[in-house]
C-alpha cells in the first residue's frame, strides 16, 4: 500500500505490467484484475481522491500526466483511470455523509458511472425511488460506487440529480461489444425502484458549476472548477496518450520495411516524411492546447470560472482531442495495408481514438458552437459548458 503523501509515478515496471495484460483485457472486454491492482499499488487510483480521505487531491495537470503516461502500457487501463479519477473528484462535492460512506473502504477504489440522465427519480420518504439504465460505465466490474444521472420530474420543471449507488444495488449487463476501448468493460448498469437516500444525491447545477457547499472541507480549490472544464481536459489527455502510441506504431511500420514493387526502403518516401512531420506537429499542438487549458483551470480554481472561460476550456480540450483523432486517422491511411491487421498497434490506436471521440463531453460540434457564440458576445444557446 502506497503512503498517502507519496507522489505516484508511472514507472517502467508499471508499464510492463499493464502491457503484459493489455491483450487479455481486450479479449475479455474488461480490464484485467492484475492491471487494476498494479495501478492501485502504484497509488494512481487515489490521484483525485480528497486528501481528507487519504487521497492525493492532485492538480489536474498532474493527474492528466499520470493518465497520459499509462496509455503507453494499456489504453484501457489509462481510460478506466481517467474515468475513475474524474468521478473521485466529483465525489468530493457530494454531501459529507456519502463522502464518508464512499471512502470508508479507503482511497484506492475504482469509481465508474454515467453522467447522462439514464434514470428517473420518484420522491419517497427519506430519499428517492430510482429506475433506469445507464451506459458506458467504464471499469464497472471493478467498481465500488457508481455515479449515475437521473431526472426528478415531480416539480414544475424536470431536475437533474446525480446519485451515488453501491455496486451491490445494481445489475450489470454484459453488453460491451464495441469498436474500440474494448478492454474498458464499459457495460450498462440497471436498477428498478431502487431506494436512494437523500444524502446520496446532489443537484447537478451545483455539481457541474463547481458551487457545492460540501466541497469546502477540502483544502484544494480544484472543487471550484466546473465539471465539463475538468473532465474534458483529462479526457483529451487520455486521447493524446493514445495518439502518441499511434505515432510510435506508425514509425515502427515504416522503419526497416521495403516497397514491394521498387524494393526501396519505405523510410525514403517523401510522402511518409510529410505525414510524420504533420502528425508530430499536430500532437505538439494538442499538447500546447492542453497545457493552456490547465492554466485556465487554475484561473477557475481561483474563482474565475466565467461562462466565456468555461466555453474556451471545453473547446480547447475538444479541439485537442480532435487533433489526436485526426492524427492517427492520417497515419493509418499513410502506412499501408499492414496497419489494418488486428495485431497492429496503429490499428488499435485508430479504433480506440474513434471510440473515445464519441464521448459527449468532447462533442466537437457543440463545443465549437458554444465557444463561437461567446466570441460574438452571445449566450451559449443551450450548449453545456
Amino acid at each position: 500500500m502506497m503512503n498517502a503523501l507519496a507522489a505516484p509515478r508511472v514507472t517502467p515496471e508499471l508499464i510492463e505490467v499493464l502491457s503484459a495484460h493489455a491483450k487479455a483485457s481486450e479479449a475479455a472486454r474488461q480490464l484485467a484484475p492484475e492491471s487494476v491492482q498494479a495501478m492501485r499499488d502504484a497509488g494512481l487510483l487515489r490521484a483525485l481522491v480528497p486528501k481528507s480521505y487519504g487521497g492525493l487531491e492532485l492538480e489536474f495537470r498532474d493527474a492528466a500526466r499520470l493518465i497520459r503516461d499509462c496509455m503507453a502500457g494499456c489504453s484501457a487501463a489509462g481510460w478506466v483511470l481517467m474515468v475513475s479519477a474524474g468521478h473521485d473528484w466529483m465525489v468530493g462535492s457530494y454531501p459529507h455523509a456519502i463522502q464518508d460512506e464512499v471512502w470508508a473502504a479507503g482511497p484506492d477504489q475504482v469509481t465508474p458511472g454515467s453522467l447522462a440522465p439514464g434514470g428517473t427519480l420518484v420522491p419517497t420518504d427519506g430519499g428517492w425511488k430510482m429506475t433506469g439504465r445507464w451506459s458506458f460505465n467504464s471499469g464497472a466490474a471493478h467498481g465500488t460506487w457508481f455515479i449515475l444521472g437521473a431526472v426528478d420530474q415531480s416539480g414544475d420543471k424536470p431536475r437533474l440529480l446525480h446519485t451515488l449507488v453501491p455496486r451491490a444495488d445494481l445489475e450489470l449487463d454484459d453488453n460491451w461489444r464495441v469498436l474500440g476501448l474494448c478492454g474498458t468493460g464499459s457495460v450498462d448498469a440497471t436498477a428498478t425502484d431502487l431506494f436512494v437516500p437523500e444524502h446520496r444525491t446532489i443537484d447537478s447545477r451545483a455539481l457541474f458549476g463547481g458551487r457545492s457547499e460540501w466541497a469546502e472541507r477540502h483544502p484544494s480549490n480544484i472543487y471550484k472548477i466546473p465539471i465539463f472544464s475538468g473532465l474534458s481536459s483529462i479526457l483529451a489527455s487520455a486521447m493524446l496518450g493514445i495518439a502518441e502510441n499511434g505515432l510510435e506504431a506508425a514509425k515502427a511500420l515504416i522503419v526497416g520495411q521495403k516497397d514491394r514493387y521498387t524494393g526501396r526502403p519505405k523510410a525514403d518516401r517523401p510522402g511518409l516524411h510529410m505525414r510524420l512531420a504533420q502528425a508530430k506537429a499536430e500532437l505538439q499542438c494538442a499538447e500546447h492546447l492542453l497545457n493552456d487549458n490547465f492554466d485556465l483551470l487554475d484561473v477557475m480554481a481561483d474563482g474565475g470560472a466565467t461562462i466565456p472561460l468555461r466555453a474556451q476550456a471545453k473547446f480547447q480540450a475538444t479541439y485537442s482531442a480532435e487533433l489526436s483523432r485526426r492524427d492517427v486517422d492520417r497515419l493509418i491511411s499513410a502506412t499501408g495495408s499492414r496497419s489494418a491487421f488486428d495485431d497492429s498497434p496503429l490499428q488499435k490506436a485508430f479504433r480506440d481514438l474513434t471510440m473515445a471521440s464519441k464521448h459527449e463531453t468532447i462533442n466537437f460540434d457543440s463545443a465549437c458552437q458554444a465557444y463561437g457564440r461567446t466570441l460574438l458576445g452571445l449566450d451559449l444557446g443551450g450548449f453545456p459548458v
